[in-house]
């Protein structure tokens, strides 16, 4: 039994995102959600011609824009499996626009599945850095570490995920093998092994939950 989930879970589109970006962010590990959304700008006289009032506003805004286009591309190569151009794509939109949580997360489940897990780790702090209550980034950290053996720091970076959505599954799967990992088990553990069996409909996991119920009670008994 491995740590990650029967089936790939991930991410993210939110509102008028395409199609194609929402096919590709469901093949990532981690959700992501592109950002569509632009603030609006009022001035003394009413004027709502950007480039004549702040052209450093018109000049940030269009490079959000540019951004948001290698975003896409970016998306559309990573469906296509091109991972390289992809991953220049996704660079490319980031220099336009840092704050792009969708493509430091998805860059980050291509620099994984290259096995560059550092850089991945780099790119997953930054897009957690970026949305502090999602629970994914901190999810996609943990199954790295995981992936090393290193039990105790991926246990930690699941607690991480989980204390942002208590009812994140993946999660949930994630901190309970590496709790087995460890060889540990208590109260808090069981609550989570309680909380994913009242969620999980996979048979496979379903009886791996149960097995670990009986190993962390046995524990507890003891």
């Amino acid at each position: 039994m491995t740590a990650t989930t029967p089936t790939t879970s991930t991410h993210h589109l939110n509102g008028r995102a395409t199609r194609t970006t929402l096919a590709l962010c469901l093949l990532a590990a981690g959700v992501v959600l592109p950002t569509i959304g632009c603030s609006s700008s009022s001035t003394r006289s009413g004027s709502n011609n950007i480039n004549e009032i702040d052209p450093a506003m018109a000049y940030a805004r269009q490079r959000h824009v540019d951004a948001l286009e290698h975003y896409n591309t970016a998306s559309q190569l990573h469906l296509d499996d091109k991972p390289d151009e992809a991953l220049a794509e996704y660079r490319i939109a980031l220099e336009l626009d840092n704050k792009l949580f969708a493509a430091w997360n998805n860059m980050g489940q291509l620099l994984m599945a290259e096995g560059n897990n550092q850089q991945a780790m780099n790119a997953y702090q930054i897009a957690s850095g970026l949305e502090p209550t999602d629970p994914r980034p901190e999810y996609n950290i943990g199954i790295i570490y995981q992936k090393l053996g290193w039990a105790k720091d991926s246990y930690e970076h699941f607690e991480m995920a989980i204390a942002r959505d208590a009812n994140y599954l993946p999660a949930l799967h994630g901190v309970i093998r590496s709790a087995e990992m460890l060889g540990i088990g208590d109260a808090k553990i069981l609550n989570y092994i309680r909380n994913a069996q009242l969620r999980e409909t996979d048979d496979q996991w379903r009886e791996y939950l149960s097995t670990q119920h009986y190993r962390v009670q046995a524990l507890i008994d003891n």
